[in-house]
């Protein structure tokens, strides 16, 4: 019995794994906004999208292959407002607020938003502007911004951009995260999210491959149940 009592709790540790796996895969978040914010737009002539107050959807892009594209929709999924380049972000409290906004200096303009966390998280995204959208923030917010001079940012394709940080003083240096830091300390405006449950995407196999492999795993393992029930069996007579 206790064979069987192990074959189960492995088992159902498997099977809570995955689960727990596809709810985080996309990062999922709802959030919602009491008045009117800025994200990065690569694909506007402005550079940038205003989002009016709102819920909307902050999530990771379905792509292995690269884990630094967001999408931001609505709340239904069925409305893209942006799809765009993030860098790997880090904060110290993971009780911090979910999407980070640039404290805002200039009256009347939406705050620009700087990171997005899925709640919980310290790892999360920091957003990259357009070059011409990133020199205006830095001299408003006194602070340095993240840029890029990509004009489109593919959905699913690896994307391997240049990254700088355009300053106060409107001059352009290196992407170093530690410049960023005593920025990120002082500024704290930013609103609370939702995590939101969703099933992770189909592993998509190659043309030539099929679904022989699963089966037969499926297989191997309900043959090793077997076993294991029948040596059970047999030892309790």
């Amino acid at each position: 019995m206790t064979k069987l009592r192990f074959l189960g709790a492995v088992f159902a540790l498997t099977v809570f794994t995955m689960t727990g796996n596809a709810d985080t895969w996309s990062k999922r978040t709802k959030v919602t906004f009491s008045g009117p914010v800025q994200i990065p737009g690569p694909n506007t002539q402005t550079g940038v999208v205003t989002l009016p107050a709102g819920t909307y959807i902050f999530r990771l892009m379905d792509s292995p292959s690269n884990r630094r594209i967001v999408q931001v929709t609505n709340l239904r999924g069925d409305h893209v407002y942006s799809t765009i380049l993030a860098l790997n972000d880090y904060r110290l409290n993971a009780s911090s607020k979910t999407v980070m906004y640039f404290t805002e200096s200039k009256t009347g303009t939406p705050p620009p938003i700087k990171a997005w966390f899925y709640p919980g998280d310290n790892f999360g995204q920091r957003f990259v502007y357009p070059k011409p959208q990133a020199e205006q923030i830095a001299a408003v917010v006194q602070q340095p911004v993240p840029s890029h001079t990509v004009t489109v940012v593919e959905k699913t394709k690896i994307v391997e951009v240049p990254v700088y940080i355009e300053t106060p003083a409107k001059q352009e240096t290196a992407y170093k995260p530690e410049e960023l830091a005593k920025a990120d300390a002082t500024d704290t405006a930013g609103v609370d999210g939702e995590a939101v449950k969703e099933e992770a995407p189909a592993a998509k196999l190659p043309k030539t491959a099929s679904s022989l492999q699963l089966t037969g795993f499926l297989g191997a393992l309900l043959l090793a149940g077997s076993f294991l029930l029948r040596r059970a069996a047999l030892q309790g007579k």
